[in-house]
């Protein structure tokens, strides 16, 4: 296998099979140590969110609606859920739990949470197939390249023309992980990212129009992902080659750029999965530079909450569809910016607490976020997607002014989430639904970097 991620990986004329050959050759030989232990810090986050999202009622239902439609059961557990079911249902289970709480990792550049479609779909293809963790781990590093590599192509393009990129490139990393995971060569790898593809959507549509179905795309994507990579290895269905870059492609169908022979492609030093970030907050990530700024503000600055009279908040044109959300439900609350904002100034802190029904009923933080105002700024423009900044200016009541410029949030490649920070996190979230001690002993297994099988997790 060649040195990892020396220049561009897509440039080349044929991108997509440039991908697949790159997946195929993990058979081979492996990921070195770093990014390996990096997949298995992205696998404990993600973990951590499927768990915590097992208990959200969105997915309750989720579990009863799948139950209804087919009665049979499966032989795969779900990670911190009940009973089992088939593979695929499995894999688009997890995926919804992985996405319910806005807890799971993202990439900035490629606007995209690839944990939350490609680790749900493979965990639950390596349990079935009784593979080990490092076999599991490399797999999903596969998945993580190909999702983000499609992603950074798509985005802002796909975004500005109204398509997700998690699901819209989710689908096809998912296939090529699970591909990776059967031991498909090249061609039968892009063979799924083909069929995958014809799978690609999810609509910006709940933006405008409310609604929680955002929760649903990575399941969508899940799901075909991995039956996609089945009907590859099964053969009968072929993909079509070069699914990115071919006329009809994805690139050309969800972003409208033609002729793509990677020679626009983002030059990087390190794999995707080293690239993308984990979070401290549980909400949308464009709001995360705006928390740490006001985290900054209150660590610096000696004011109360009663004394503001605005806060201000500065940011880039990505960010802008949040910026007047309501905050009527949980789902919406973890999007909007004016709950957030004002729940971060109250409480100094943003958690799960912060968006319950006790929560968004507080008169005081209702109060604050009919302050809050977001503008889009030439400066932070500048910046995204390289860097995700903000600028929060609070105007207090006494006229005085505070200001906070953050270029880049927490939990970013460059500002990376510690592991004592990222244990937390999962220890909190396990101890929703396993009994005392078995979080502890679930985080000392996910850090282990050696070939145990990967049923002993669940």
């Amino acid at each position: 296998m060649t040195p990892f991620f020396e220049g561009t990986l897509m440039a080349c004329s044929t991108p997509t099979r440039a991908l697949a050959d790159w997946c195929g050759a993990l058979a081979a030989t492996r990921p070195p140590e770093p990014v390996l232990r990096e997949s298995a810090r992205h696998v404990l986050d993600a973990l951590a969110a499927c768990a915590a999202g097992m208990r959200q009622p969105l997915v309750r239902a989720g579990l009863e609606l799948e139950r209804s439609i087919n009665a049979q059961p499966g032989d795969v557990p779900l990670f911190g859920g009940p009973g089992r079911w088939t593979v695929l249902e499995a894999a688009g289970l997890m995926a919804v739990a992985c996405h319910a709480l806005e807890m799971d990792d993202g990439n900035r550049e490629g606007s995209i949470h690839p944990a939350t479609t490609v680790v749900p779909a493979t965990l639950a293809l390596a349990w079935q197939r009784d593979a080990d963790y490092l076999e599991f781990l490399a797999a999903v590093v596969a998945g993580y390249e190909v999702a983000v590599s499609i992603a950074e192509a798509l985005h802002p393009h796909a975004s500005q023309r109204g398509f997700q990129t998690t699901p819209v490139a989710g689908v096809v990393g998912t296939a090529a992980a699970c591909a990776t995971l059967l031991g498909l060569d090249s061609a039968g790898i892009e063979s799924a990212m083909g069929i995958a593809a014809s799978a690609s959507g999810g609509l910006f549509a709940y933006l405008a129009g409310g609604g929680n179905v955002k929760k649903f795309h990575p399941g969508h994507a899940a799901r075909e992902g991995l039956r996609a990579a089945l009907m590859a290895r099964q053969g009968a269905a072929q993909g079509p080659a070069g699914v990115i870059e071919g006329r009809a492609g994805i690139l050309q169908a969800f972003a409208g750029i033609q002729d793509w022979d990677g020679s626009r492609a983002r030059e990087r030093a390190l794999p995707a999965v080293a690239r993308s970030y984990l979070k401290p907050y549980p909400c949308c990530r464009h709001i995360h530079p705006a928390i740490d700024a006001v985290i900054a503000l209150k660590q610096r600055s000696a004011w109360q909450p009663g004394d503001i009279a605005a806060i201000e908040v500065e940011t880039y044109g990505a960010a802008m569809p949040h910026a007047r959300l309501p905050w009527h439900t949980l789902e919406i609350a973890q999007l909007s910016f004016p709950w957030v904002m004002a729940l971060a100034c109250l409480d100094g802190e943003v958690v799960l607490a912060g968006f319950s029904d006790a929560a968004r009923a507080r008169p005081d933080i209702n109060a604050l976020a009919a302050c809050v105002s977001v503008a889009q700024t030439q400066e932070c423009d500048r910046l995204y997607p390289a860097y995700g900044p903000a600028r929060v200016t609070l105007r207090l009541r006494s006229g005085d002014e505070l200001s906070e410029w953050v270029s880049d949030p927490l939990g970013s490649a460059d500002l990376p989430l510690s592991d004592a920070a990222l244990d937390s996190k999962a220890d909190e979230a396990f101890s929703l639904v396993f009994p005392a001690g078995r979080p502890q002993a679930l985080i000392q297994s996910l850090r282990r970097l050696d070939a145990w099988p990967l049923r002993e997790l669940y």
